[in-house]
């Protein structure tokens, strides 16, 4: 098919008129009413290697550009309306999107460019068309800069971000003067100019954000009162706009012996008022948030030593990966380079129950193919995760000094098929 026909198919099929809402009042109010009833698509929000946004149809993906996964057939096409586009230009090609995170609203798709300074919220249309500003986002005057800007997230109408350790909330579509003030600890701000160089506390706040009904979650890890770090999760709760801190990462007394090994979550996610979370190389676990009662789900360290994990509201997946960065292993496997090694997927319900073991050995057919996964997310019964390829270059192995990417490729696992294929190979375009 050419990319003629794809840009017109992608405009007629992914684009509705406009022509509906150029009626009364102002911008802002067009662009909250559009997206003002949407709740945060938290399963979708669980990784730093790329932003997704769910439709009806498909899902919309960020990496370097933008992408749109068809849901029936799985098919991944980049998001250009223009024929004969080779998608190298970022002042030409309607797709080359660097999006810090993504939402749809109405008839369009917004998010936060990473380049934008100030920063801003853009929008384009469903086929990447038109693109526009929407609003800047406020930070403090007495901000050295925007370095210590955390990623933002989308919720009923409101985008919630971080700057200098102050949590800010503002509708979309509003001017950056309405936005107001969440929270904020008692010395906020720990990025300062210094001759034109921007020093940064070490120990500055850098939240997590999420969101799940009535109420707006952060968590950052920060030092308690016995000199340790510990992921500390607080609550506003939005129908009055009150905070508390409502959790803190379980001592040993209530998770063995993982506590020394780290206090940190490898990954967590809430729903349904209860905190479920994975401790890597130990287990699935969950705490009521309103009864603070912690309690195991699933013995999952009898899988991995390591391993990272992604939720939805339905599954917990467990990928057994050792991560790259440990280097920990004394006998790198062919091609003189070390990897993550994982080659299963555990799908658990949220009860703890194991719905379904995936294999991932079939990627591993190339060694120099394939060195790294990274899980994505979980919708419905698809998995999306992220393979990259590493080229050995000569060396001891180390990855960071002796290889090169090779292929990064986006690959999707059917829950219940079992099936697990590639389905965009994201360096060549195809």
């Amino acid at each position: 098919m050419s990319k003629r026909l794809i840009a017109a198919i992608l405009s007629l099929l992914l684009t509705p008129s406009l022509d509906a809402c150029q009626k009364d009042g102002g911008k802002a109010d067009i662009l909250t009413d559009q997206a003002g009833s949407e709740d945060f698509q938290k399963n979708l929000h669980q990784t730093d290697e790329m932003s997704f946004v769910e439709t009806d149809m498909g899902w919309y993906f960020s990496y370097s550009s933008l992408y749109y996964i068809e849901k029936e057939t799985m098919t991944v096409t980049r998001v250009c309306a223009k024929p004969d586009c080779d998608h190298t230009d970022d002042n030409v090609c309607n797709s080359r999107i660097h999006a810090d995170y993504l939402l749809t609203g109405g008839e369009r798709i917004y998010y936060v460019g990473y380049s934008n300074n100030p920063k801003q919220v853009q929008s384009v249309k469903y086929d990447a068309t038109e693109r526009e500003t929407v609003q800047e986002l406020k930070f403090r005057e007495t901000s050295a800069a925007q370095s210590s800007y955390d990623q933002a997230i989308y919720h009923r109408g409101y985008i919630y971000y971080v700057s200098d350790d102050i949590l800010y909330r503002v509708a979309l579509g509003g001017e950056k003067e309405s936005a107001e003030e969440i929270w904020s600890p008692e010395n906020a701000g720990s990025a300062q100019s210094n001759g034109g160089q921007i020093d940064i506390d070490p120990n500055g706040i850098h939240y997590t954000l999420w969101a799940d009904g009535d109420s707006l979650y952060f968590m950052d890890n920060v030092q308690i009162e016995d000199g340790t770090y510990k992921d500390v999760l607080f609550q506003c709760d939005l129908t009055d706009m009150s905070v508390k801190q409502i959790w803190a990462t379980p001592g040993k007394d209530q998770v063995g012996e993982w506590e020394e090994t780290g206090v940190s979550v490898s990954q967590w996610y809430i729903t349904n008022g209860y905190i479920y979370f994975y401790l890597s190389g130990g287990d699935m676990w969950r705490t009521g948030l309103s009864s603070g009662k912690t309690e195991k789900l699933a013995d999952t360290h009898e899988q991995t030593q390591y391993g990272s994990a992604i939720f939805s509201d339905d599954y917990m997946c467990l990928l057994n990966d050792y991560p790259i960065a440990f280097y920990g292993d004394p006998t790198p496997v062919p091609g003189g380079m070390f990897r993550s090694y994982g080659d299963t997927i555990f799908v658990y319900g949220l009860d703890g129950s194991l719905v379904k073991e995936i294999s991932l050995k079939n990627l591993y057919d190339d060694p120099n193919a394939m060195a790294e996964m990274h899980l994505l997310c979980c919708a419905g019964n698809d998995i999306f995760f992220l393979t990259t390829g590493r080229t050995p270059t000569g060396g001891s192995g180390m990855v960071s000094a002796t290889t090169k990417q090779g292929d990064v490729n986006l690959c999707h696992a059917d829950i219940e098929t079992g099936e697990v294929e590639v389905i965009y190979n994201l360096r060549k375009g195809q």
